[in-house]
């Protein structure tokens, strides 16, 4: 006979769930305190147990002790959350990866409901089953000021990876979507370096004229150009010893990018206007949202150039395929928000975390980050709703939904997350009616970032023919 603990104070609670559970041959123990329910697992193996989450409880304290005597014995029970809707917004993050299933109970009739369904939850199913998912094993990067933690596998290498290289000298080639955190990486690989103490300078190259890049970067004396009045030092010069992030150098024309090659293989470069030459002493980190390969294939970006940056390539993976991480993210800038704003949020709704991983964010964290503080400021009486976020997020359809399974059959899944990005930028622009710099600052990003994802879409051909409204 297996051991279940019920760890509530409510009586027709403990009653509803013993009903539930006591045809499966399981010995149901009512613990009315996180007390008697640690006292109780020191002594006796459990297979599951029940977390009423509801106000007056110490059930975070006590998932605590279980998640440290499950480390301690090497197994842990499935466990299962009982709330009226809602998580603890401290403890909403780790719930989310942890807990079995979640439970919705009715104050008036005891009726419990699975969160995410309209029909009664399956117990027969669970207590067949009775097994806890594993923990999802996480990989954390960290600087001395910031840290990235994934909980996605198939992000763990690229940490892995980055965190090797990250205190030698050498160029690194960041690749990944707008927004999906690149400058980030960045920071944290400065700071990781023996170079930490020393500036750390970035530059955007796509939002700056391409007339202007050069003297950003390298600088110019005074009369190279016009309204060039006095000497301005470029962004390798200011970053010293310490390290340069150039992002977007898909941008670079042919000349831009021949002279950053110079500088990478040989340290040197000259101001604009001057053929003295000077010597950059700074470390490199480049970036882009673009496949540099495609870019060379089509002659719009130079091979030695690639080659030199490809080998220390890491490709960053988009939110949507960061599942798992979003909840503990979104509860990461919760907390940040309301540091920043003294705003006290003491639960969230499950349905509110449902609705944060239903979307696909093609913002990426930057998207998710900006939703986020909406919802904080919208919140009333220290609980996130659903309703607080904004109607982009809850009525934009999923990824599952936007496409048509017939065609998906035949699909990759690159092509079928393209296709899904198309749908979801077309509904962009027509809810800005496609005005670009409206439609890039709804989804979180810049508007030279919403023009390449057009541009890789094929939507910008499509305005071309007439078969999208030109934006103003």
């Amino acid at each position: 006979m297996r051991n279940s603990l019920i760890l509530t104070q409510d009586c027709q609670l403990f009653s509803a769930l013993q009903e539930r559970v006591q045809p499966f041959d399981v010995n149901v123990k009512f613990c009315e305190d996180a007390a008697s329910l640690r006292d109780w697992m020191r002594q006796f193996q459990t297979s599951l147990v029940f977390l009423d989450l509801r106000p007056g409880t110490h059930s975070l304290e006590t998932l605590s002790f279980i998640q440290d005597l499950s480390r301690e014995e090497n197994a842990r029970p499935t466990i299962v959350t009982v709330s009226d809707g809602s998580l603890p917004s401290q403890a909403a993050g780790e719930l989310s990866l942890i807990a079995s299933a979640h439970l919705i109970v009715d104050d008036r009739t005891n009726e419990l409901t699975a969160w995410d369904s309209d029909s009664r939850l399956d117990f027969d199913r669970l207590m067949r089953q009775n097994t806890p998912p594993q923990v999802p094993k996480s990989c954390t990067l960290a600087g001395s000021s910031q840290s990235l933690t994934t909980h996605q596998p198939e992000f763990f290498q690229v940490l892995e990876d980055l965190q090797r290289v990250a205190h030698r000298d050498v160029t690194v080639l960041l690749i990944g979507e707008t927004g999906t955190g690149k400058t980030t990486l960045a920071r944290i690989i400065h700071e990781r370096s023996k170079r930490c103490d020393d500036p750390f300078q970035q530059l955007a190259c796509g939002a700056l004229p391409s007339e202007i890049i050069e003297s950003e970067l390298f600088g110019h004396i005074r009369g190279a150009f016009t309204g060039a009045e006095r000497n301005k030092i470029g962004r390798f010069q200011a970053a010293g010893k310490g390290t340069l992030l150039l992002d977007e150098i898909d941008v670079l024309d042919v000349k831009q990018q021949a002279k950053l090659l110079k500088v990478i293989e040989t340290g040197e470069y000259e101001m604009v206007g001057s053929t003295e030459p000077m010597q950059s002493e700074a470390r490199l980190i480049t970036a882009s949202n673009i496949n540099l390969e495609d870019l060379t294939s089509s002659n719009r970006f130079r091979s030695d150039l690639y080659y030199r940056l490809s080998v220390l390539e890491f490709r960053l993976l988009p939110l949507r395929e960061r599942q798992v991480d979003i909840v503990p993210m979104a509860v990461e800038f919760v907390e940040e928000c309301c540091r920043e704003h003294e705003i006290q949020i003491r639960s969230v709704d499950l349905e509110f975390l449902h609705a944060l991983q239903s979307y696909s964010w093609p913002g990426n964290i930057r998207e998710l980050k900006n939703h986020i503080r909406r919802a904080v400021l919208f919140a009333e009486n220290g609980r996130l709703r659903k309703s607080d976020l904004s109607a982009k997020v809850t009525d934009s359809p999923t990824i599952s939904t936007l496409s048509d399974p017939e065609l998906c059959e035949n699909q990759t899944l690159a092509e079928q997350v393209a296709d899904n990005e198309r749908e979801l930028l077309m509904q962009a622009l027509e809810a800005n009616r496609h005005n670009r710099t409206r439609t890039a600052q709804s989804l979180g990003i810049s508007r030279v970032g919403l023009y390449k994802k057009m541009r890789r879409l094929g939507l910008l051909e499509a305005a071309a023919n007439g078969d999208l409204k030109r934006a103003s």
